[in-house]
């Protein structure tokens, strides 16, 4: 435990690490039974602009960083395989009948993209995807753009080539 804080700031930042939630963790850290839901907010939203810690908390994700094997670059990776999926990767149209293509037609990127699949009452079969709005948010807070808009703006700038060359570097560290 850090020694500037208290027992139970200490015990705020390793709920808000766990959870990133700060109402949640300011929740099982206090006794909030007597505060309505706007004060705990503010009081958490606080507690997170304190300097100690936001030190404490720094400190802790450089030691959790440190810990895993886990680099932006990877999580970006794999929301990039997410966010830039294309459904045509992923099914064959002769004109007449959609199917799936065989897993072994996917590469590995394609694979992540996938959330589940599922076969249905009617034998029908159900392939879900994990979020494309949520993945380009995520990207976007990674990179420390506001929006997925700003990313949009961002992209429109760039010309063809620059743009193929950004969709080259992403599939080759996805294959």
């Amino acid at each position: 435990m850090a020694k500037h804080l208290t027992p139970k700031q200490e015990l705020f930042c390793n709920v808000y690490l766990e959870t990133g939630n700060a109402s949640e963790a300011y929740r099982r850290a206090y006794n909030c039974s007597m505060m309505k839901p706007e004060t705990i907010n503010v009081k958490a939203i606080e507690l997170l602009q304190n300097g100690k810690i936001a030190v404490r908390l720094a400190e802790m994700q450089k030691e959790l960083k440190k810990a895993s094997d886990i680099t932006k670059e990877r999580v970006l990776t794999e929301l990039s395989a997410i966010a830039f999926a294309d459904i045509r990767d992923y099914v064959k149209f002769d004109g007449t009948t959609l199917t799936f293509k065989s897993f072994d037609e996917l590469t590995g990127s394609q694979a992540k993209v996938i959330e589940s699949i599922k076969k249905k009452k009617d034998g029908s079969i159900e392939l879900r995807f994990h979020g494309k709005s949520w993945s380009l948010e995520r990207i976007c807070k990674i990179l420390g753009f506001d929006s997925p808009k700003d990313l949009r703006l961002m992209l429109e700038r760039l010309d063809e080539s620059q743009l193929d060359q950004i969709i080259n570097q992403i599939i080759d560290k996805n294959e």
